[in-house]
């Protein structure tokens, strides 16, 4: 993101479908990991500084064990991709 304005920003998420149990997003530079990519929207605000850049790492922690193999065997059998739409806001 980038402004020659002062401004504020806001990013938001839509997920168009449910995700995998197992997916996790991660701010980078923040140690908080986040179930739902809609939980991360407070932390995505704030003044535009001149070029911007925000990194979200995802993990998918599979076959850690039995009971996370077959939740990610589950959700592969229902989806095959996850959709999301992300929304930059300038104020």
């Amino acid at each position: 993101m980038q402004s020659n304005q002062k401004i504020n920003y806001r990013i938001k998420f839509k997920s168009e479908n449910e995700k995998p149990e197992n997916l996790n997003f991660k701010i980078e530079g923040k140690e908080r990991k986040y179930i739902r990519l809609e939980d991360m929207e407070p932390e995505l605000t704030g003044p535009m500084i001149q070029n911007k850049k925000i990194t979200i790492h995802w993990e998918w922690k599979y076959q850690k064990d039995n009971i996370q193999d077959r939740q990610d065997t589950k959700d592969g059998e229902k989806i095959k991709q996850y959709h999301f739409m992300i929304y930059a806001i300038g104020e």
